[in-house]
């Protein structure tokens, strides 16, 4: 029996009593397997013709990859409750700091499975098929300002987020981008694969890996605000019924970061999906970058510039992309158009995103 089907017959013996009925089916929801903290992911269907959708967290301890985590990222995951973080997103009162067009999805029940996992049933949100524009991109940017601010002005996230300025962005280089990606892309025989034989990216990626200490260092001096963490469009739902607001999920492990932080993951959320493409991107920065800052000023922050959100966006976009987005996982696997195509698009992206680095740690 596999991890996942156990996890479902588990879920069946349990949700009668979570829901105070019995789902008709539970279907499970494929996703990429690469967060700590998500043990599996179900659509429940009820007898009356409705769905929810269950997330069910586990405990750090059962995370294949913990010991491979620098000590005190390791010491941080293990110690209390850090890996409930989302479920306690929505248990706090944070919903009450979200700016009119956001919202949080309907909460029917979050439980314990057990002493290492925890179930959260919520609302299935039915979403429009209408693309992601530039006003919608715009929309979304201006939003995520106002929240940004409001999360900090009433301290709303969950007592685990780090309040430390620059804490947050540095465990997540030292525990994934420096444990997990560099040492791939710092190996010459990585850059041997035919797929990316010939690149000069290996170069440039190691002299960018090279300066992170100094990024780091001055995205930890700018004006802080507590974000989502994940905000990418696949986060920012996008309700059928109101297609001018957005249901934020995905909670994200996070804290004070650099103003304009959030906007990295927006962005990149749908270049790494192949729906975006660079230039297109490379259009939507500013763009986005002016309407956050509007949200900004609306709930009172003008002290912050619009230098001030470029200089984090650019920085979210390249410590938690620059070195993350070659598909290097998927390299042992035999070379097919598919796969030559999603690689020559992450190259782009990631040339991209080397050059931005370049750029802004000139300034």
């Amino acid at each position: 029996m596999t991890r996942d089907t156990e996890l479902e017959q588990r879920l069946v013996l349990r949700l009668p009593a979570v829901l105070g009925e019995a789902p008709s089916a539970i279907e499970p929801v494929k996703y990429a397997a690469n967060s700590p903290t998500t043990a599996g992911l179900f659509r429940l269907r009820l007898g009356n013709g409705e769905s929810r959708f269950v997330k069910v967290l586990r405990s750090y301890r059962l995370w294949p990859a913990l010991d491979l985590l620098p000590g005190e990222f390791r010491t941080m995951a293990l110690a209390g409750d850090l890996w409930r973080y989302e479920a306690d997103v929505y248990l706090g009162g944070l919903a009450d700091s979200l700016p009119t067009g956001m919202r949080l999805p309907t909460v029917y029940a979050i439980d314990h499975l057990d002493d290492d996992h925890l179930v959260m049933v919520v609302e299935d949100v039915r979403t429009t098929e209408s693309p992601w524009t530039p006003e919608r991109y715009g929309r979304a940017a201006e939003l995520l300002g106002r929240l940004n601010v409001r999360l900090t002005r009433t301290d709303a996230l969950p007592a685990a987020a780090d309040r430390s300025p620059g804490r947050t962005t540095r465990l997540m280089v030292d525990g994934f981008v420096k444990q997990f990606a560099l040492p791939p892309l710092l190996d010459p025989s990585t850059w041997q694969h035919p797929l990316l034989a010939g690149s000069a990216l290996q170069g440039d990626l190691a002299e960018l890996a090279v300066r992170i200490p100094q990024l780091l260092h001055e995205l930890a001096q700018r004006s802080q605000l507590m974000s989502h963490g994940d905000a990418c469009p696949q986060n920012l739902l996008v309700p059928a019924n109101a297609p001018d607001t957005f249901v934020g999920i995905d909670w994200s492990m996070t804290g004070l970061v650099a103003a304009g932080d959030d906007l990295g993951q927006l962005l990149i959320g749908r270049a790494h999906s192949g729906e975006l493409t660079v230039d297109e991107l490379a259009e939507l920065r500013e763009l986005v970058i002016t309407r956050y800052h509007d949200g900004l000023a609306a709930e009172g922050r003008i002290d912050i510039s619009l230098d001030e959100v470029r200089t984090g966006l650019d920085g979210a976009l390249i410590l938690r992309n620059a070195f993350m987005s070659l598909p290097l996982d998927r390299l042992h696997e035999p070379v097919t158009d598919e796969l030559a195509a999603l690689v020559r698009r992450r190259l782009e992206l990631t040339r991209y995103l080397v050059e931005l680095g370049a750029v802004s740690l000139s300034r």
